[in-house]
This record gives structure tokens, C-alpha cells and sequence, in this order.
């Protein structure tokens, strides 16, 4: 038991240090009316956060003996009642200057919370966790990881560095959102089975079994932290839709919470918060380009209405979860786009915002304990190098370039140059070099992140994507130098230019749909191509067409490639292409005009692989070992490739001393 010496209250949390009404040091010390003294009940603590959790302002309600007037019996005399209104006033200007030098001299003193006292400790060392979640208990560890190109769960009991296989490399595919129950009973995940379909939430006892399935068309399963409700996302990428639904913990009786459409979406797993009277959600508004477009959402619980937490945007948000004592929101964000995700602690309600991580290491997947004492989090780097090939076989290719950092795109000049963009000098920026790694230059040097540079024809500039202005399409002359900002408003990515080196070809999104635009090289109005769902366009060789990734709208997967004419209008042709399609990388002509070459993915592997445009079977062109192909170029006069070879690590991490 902790008393207050100058307000009398009794405080049963012995954690606490400072009063909550007036910050005064808090005394070991009996009871109110324990014989120590007499004062009447000042408050009872009806909390709802966890066992030996310090309660907060708004979970004190005072009784109705706080103030209550005892005035049954004897009457008081005129005197006697004029002594006591004498003695309160004199009371009251006491306690009122008392406080006010308190306050405005010597304000009562604060909790400090640094980052000095962090503490790392690595789960997992091979560098294949690609995801992760800690156990409320903070005992277990669930993870997946790649074996032989295949993704497997595991659970490690933490203290003993044991593992368990819970489900099998290759039983099921695209596992990710991974969940605890309250309880730690089961883990819960998403995953895809030929039979299950896209966006199915499987479960699995933790301490092992075989897992099933739980609920079709739902991902980034929520628990209320009485494990009685599940909150979960439902989207439709061909209406531009997503929905918050809350459900019973079996999944009965769903009703839709909230709807995201058009230019803004989630971009988060929703988080419930310890209360259950909100669950917090990363949103994302287009309406806020060119500036940072994402920030916290609180959603009510009761009526679905949202409001912000805090007034900070950020250029990235990709996940978040409450603190166990409901004081504050941890989210991975980045402060600028290509920048590493960090975690940042914001205050609840006040919205203020802590860096929690100063490295600058990128981090995901993060979770917490039931006590709030320690944090997981998925931690990753990756590094690449250029290959060039004599010829158009990328198996003939050679390095010329160590992995210095990583690389975001690759081009030729007509000259026979490379112009790439790397993070080599500690910021992406834009780079030239011979086709044999020498005399490497720095085209830019805005330490600005950049991506996906492309060289026009004509040989006259470099058109790049730039996280500048919350992400467009800039131009430089190719020796660098002149930058020219090309889009604005939702700006664009991926472009490729024409061979009369007249347009830019480029993705956007518009009303929150991806669709392939175009623009003069010298600035205009945008103008759309085509109508479908559609991302990273490129020019063919001839200049006649455009192949792009579509969407499959019925299973909302990008498995096709459409080939359109230059100027726009309906697809001609329509190739399927695998679920493994790798859509960060978009399609690229063939020298000889008669295929589409393109990236497919499975597990930690990444190979080239060649669609005939004829609609003939596609054909696998590598099969390398990691590092693995992640950008591949062919050069203007069609007799080289260069390539980009990189490899990603991973690790699950422990953070303790953040608070």
C-alpha cells in the first residue's frame, strides 16, 4: 500500500512513484482508516489492464463518499459554522498557493524513457525468417521460414532455444499475419492451399497439430484481449474496397466496422486495443500527396466512426500494435520513402511521437509481451551487385560490381553504358558506369531515395522514380545534372520511355486503382492508356506496343500480362501468366520482339523466365542458387543482358529497456 502525504489518497499499486492528482511522492504507509488516521475513501480502482499494471486517469471513479455531508443528529451553532467556513477558506488559499509553486516552480518530475537502455537479443541467426510474433507470455516465438524454396512454420520456446515444426515446408504457400490467441493457445495465419484460395486464415495448436482451416476471405486476424472477439481485413482490388469486420472468436455473428474506398486503404493488420473500445489501423489517403499519406486511425469500436492519433504522417506504415497498458500505439514507419523501417512509440490519446529503434537496420513484423516489457520484430538487410553477359543468356553473365549496397534498377545507355541506381554512398542515388564496372559516377546527390532509372533512346536523359514529393517521376540529362520533376499530385513509378524518346510510360494510381499513364518527356498533361487494372509498363523495341501486369479481377491475383497498343485502347492480347509472378520487376520485351520476359518467384529463389507472345508454354531461362536475379535489362541493340543479383537476410529479434 502507497499513500499520498498531502492529498491522504491510498494507492494499491506499490509500483507507482507519484500521485495522480497533485505528483506528489508517493509513501509506503497503512491504509485510510487502518488506525493510521481517519480520512474517508478518496477512490476505488476499477481497472481493466492486466495484473500489477499502474492504472491511468481515466480508469478512477470516485465514490460517493468522497464528499458526502454527514448532517444527521445535532445542529451547530451560528459560531461554530462560521469558525468552519473561516478554516476552509484559510484551507483553500493554502492549498492553492501550495499547489501553484508546486506547478508553476517546480513542476512535479517525470518518467524519462530513452533509448539508452536497449537491449537486442537475436532469436534467429540464419538469416531465412521471413516473419514472426512473440507469445503474450513472451515464452514462445512463432516463425516461418524458407527451406529449399519452400515456406515452413516453427515454434521456438524461447528460453531453452527449442523448435518445433508445426506445419511442414510446402503444405501451405504465402504464409503470413501471424497471431497468437490471448491465451497462447493457438496460432493463427494466413495461408493459401490450391483448395483454400486467396486470403484464408488457418490455426494450429501452438504447442503443435495439424493446422485448419479457420475463415475464407479475411486476412491480419485481431484479438479484443479478452479473446472473446476477432477483428480481420476484407478487400476488393477491383472496386478500389476494403472493410474492417469484428466477429465473435469462433467467427460467428461478423458485422462490416468500417470501409475504406477510392483514395483511401488500410495499410496495416488492425490491432485492438486492451480496452476493446478501439482498434487502431494504419490508413493511407492519396488526397495527402505529394506529402507523407499514411497515419494512425482509431476506429470505434461501437459506432465505426475514425479519428486520428496524433497529427504525424509518414511516408510508410507497416505495422502496428498497443501497448499492453493501452498508453500508446508501437508502429514500423518510415519517415521518408526507400528510408529503413524504424519503430516509434506514440502516445495514447496525446498522439506524441518516441523513436524507439536509432539504427539503421530495417524492421518489421512487430509484436509485445503481455507485460509490455519486451518487443519482437522482424530484422532485415539486403545487398546485390550488376552482372553483364556477352550475350543474351544471363547464365554467361559475370560480376562487375562487388555488393556494395543494394541496387533499385538497372539501364543501358545507347553508348553501351550502365546507368543504376544504388544505395553505395549511404543514399540511393542515380550512378553510371562501363559496361565492366569502371569509371563509376554519381549522377545525383539529393539523398533522396530513387528507383528504377531508365535512359531514352535518344540518349539524351535518365527518367527515374523519386521519393520526393511523396513519389513522382523526375528527369535528368544523362551525364546528370538539370533535374526536371515530370508528375505531380499521385505522381508515378515504374517508367519506361518511348522509342522516339517523346513519351514516359509510367504506373499511378487514380482513384485508387493502379493504371499505365502517359506523359511528354518534356512535362504535360497525363494522359491514361488503358482501362484495366494495370502496373509496369514497358515499350517494345518497335515502338508498336506496351506490355504491362493485369489483374485477374475474379481472383484478385496479378497473373497476367496484357500487350497494348502504344497509343492506348483495349488489350490485344491477354498471356497467363504463373501466381508466382514477380510484380516489382515489370515485363520486358525480348530483343527480338516474340516473348515477354519476366520474373517468377518461389520461396527465397527469384528466376527468369520468358512468355512466348504466340501464347506458347513459357520457358525457364535461370535457376540460380542466391543470390538470386531481382532486375535484368537487355541492352539497346539486343546482343547483352545485365542483370542484378541480390540476396535478403532476415532475422527474428528480441528489444528489451524501450520503456
Amino acid at each position: 500500500m502507497k499513500k499520498c502525504p498531502q492529498c491522504g489518497r491510498d494507492f494499491n499499486d506499490d509500483t507507482m512513484s507519484f500521485c495522480l492528482d497533485d505528483g506528489s511522492d508517493l509513501l509506503f504507509g497503512p491504509a485510510s482508516g487502518s488506525g493510521a488516521g481517519d480520512e474517508p475513501q478518496t477512490a476505488i480502482l476499477h481497472s481493466t489492464e492486466a495484473p500489477n499494471e499502474a492504472p491511468t486517469r481515466r480508469q478512477i471513479n470516485t465514490t460517493g463518499e468522497t464528499l458526502a455531508a454527514h448532517t444527521s443528529g445535532k445542529k451547530r451553532s451560528s459560531a461554530l459554522r462560521n469558525i468552519a467556513f473561516v478554516l476552509v477558506i484559510i484551507g483553500a488559499l493554502v492549498a492553492t498557493g501550495f499547489l501553484a509553486f508546486r506547478y508553476f516552480k517546480s513542476p512535479p518530475p517525470q518518467v524519462s524513457r530513452t533509448t539508452d537502455n536497449l537491449k537486442t537479443q537475436r532469436l534467429t541467426g540464419d538469416g531465412k525468417t521471413r516473419g514472426s510474433v512473440i507469445s503474450p507470455d513472451g515464452k514462445f516465438l512463432v516463425y516461418r521460414r524458407l527451406e529449399n524454396e519452400k515456406e515452413s512454420l516453427w515454434i521456438r520456446q524461447i528460453q531453452t532455444n527449442s523448435n518445433v515444426q508445426v506445419v511442414q515446408a510446402g503444405e501451405l504457400e504465402a504464409i503470413r499475419g501471424l497471431a497468437f490467441a490471448p491465451d497462447g493457445s493457438f496460432v493463427y495465419f494466413n495461408a493459401e492451399t490450391p483448395e483454400s484460395g486467396l486470403n484464408t486464415i488457418f490455426k494450429v495448436p501452438t504447442l503443435g497439430g495439424s493446422p485448419t482451416k479457420f475463415l475464407s476471405n479475411a486476412l491480419d486476424i485481431t484479438f479484443s484481449s479478452d479473446g472473446k472477439q476477432i477483428g480481420y481485413v476484407r478487400y476488393d482490388n477491383a472496386a478500389a474496397e476494403a472493410w474492417i469486420f469484428v466477429a465473435n472468436a469462433d467467427g460467428t455473428n461478423e458485422r462490416k466496422l468500417a470501409t475504406f474506398r477510392g483514395k483511401q486503404f488500410t495499410s496495416t493488420r488492425p490491432a485492438w486495443s486492451p480496452d476493446g473500445k478501439t482498434i487502431a489501423v494504419g490508413i493511407g489517403d492519396d488526397d495527402l500527396l505529394p506529402g507523407p499519406q499514411y497515419f494512425i486511425g482509431l476506429i470505434s469500436t461501437t459506432d465505426g466512426s475514425i479519428s486520428e492519433l496524433g497529427s504525424r504522417k509518414w511516408a510508410g506504415l507497416r505495422d502496428l500494435v498497443w501497448t499492453p497498458a493501452g498508453d500508446a500505439v508501437l508502429i514500423v514507419a518510415t519517415e521518408y520513402v526507400g528510408t529503413p523501417g524504424q519503430v516509434w512509440e506514440i502516445s495514447y490519446p496525446s498522439g506524441e511521437p518516441r523513436r524507439v529503434t536509432p539504427t539503421l537496420r530495417s524492421y518489421n513484423d512487430i509484436s509485445i509481451t503481455a507485460d509490455g516489457k519486451s518487443i519482437s520484430l522482424i530484422e532485415s538487410e539486403s545487398r546485390s551487385n550488376v552482372w553483364i553477359s556477352p550475350n543474351t543468356d544471363p547464365n554467361s553473365a559475370k560480376q562487375i560490381m562487388p555488393p556494395k549496397g543494394d541496387t533499385w534498377g538497372i539501364s543501358w545507355t545507347p553508348d553501351g553504358r550502365i546507368v543504376y541506381a544504388s544505395d553505395q554512398s549511404g543514399d540511393y542515388e542515380i550512378w553510371s558506369m562501363g559496361v565492366d564496372g569502371s569509371n563509376p559516377k554519381q549522377l545525383t546527390n539529393d539523398r533522396i531515395f530513387k528507383a528504377g532509372p531508365i535512359v531514352s533512346p535518344d540518349g539524351r536523359y535518365v527518367v527515374y522514380y523519386s521519393a520526393e514529393g511523396g513519389g513522382q517521376i523526375f528527369r535528368i540529362d544523362v551525364g546528370g545534372g538539370n533535374p526536371v520533376q515530370l508528375t505531380s499530385g499521385v505522381g508515378g513509378d515504374n517508367p519506361s520511355i518511348s522509342v522516339d524518346s517523346k513519351w514516359v510510360l509510367y504506373s499511378a494510381f487514380i482513384d485508387g486503382k493502379p493504371v499505365i499513364v502517359r506523359m511528354p518527356i518534356d512535362g504535360g498533361e497525363p494522359q491514361r492508356l488503358f482501362d484495366g487494372l494495370a502496373t509496369e509498363p514497358s515499350y517494345s523495341h518497335d515502338g508498336k506496343y506496351l506490355a504491362c501486369f493485369v489483374m485477374d479481377e475474379k481472383t484478385q491475383r496479378w497473373n497476367r500480362i496484357a500487350i497494348v497498343p502504344a497509343d492506348g485502347g483495349e488489350a490485344i492480347k491477354i498471356l497467363e501468366a504463373p501466381p508466382s509472378l514477380n510484380v516489382s520487376s515489370g515485363p520486358r520485351w525480348t530483343p527480338d520482339g516474340k516473348g515477354i520476359a519476366y520474373l517468377a518467384s518461389r520461396g527465397e529463389k527469384t528466376d527468369m523466365w520468358v512468355q512466348p507472345i504466340d501464347g506458347g508454354k513459357p520457358k525457364q531461362l535461370t535457376n540460380f542458387d542466391p543470390p538470386t536475379i531481382v532486375r535484368r535489362e537487355y541492352s539497346r541493340d539486343g546482343k547483352q543482358i545485365a542483370i542484378v543479383r541480390g540476396e535478403a537476410t532476415s532475422n527474428a529479434v528480441l528489444i528489451t529497456g524501450f520503456r
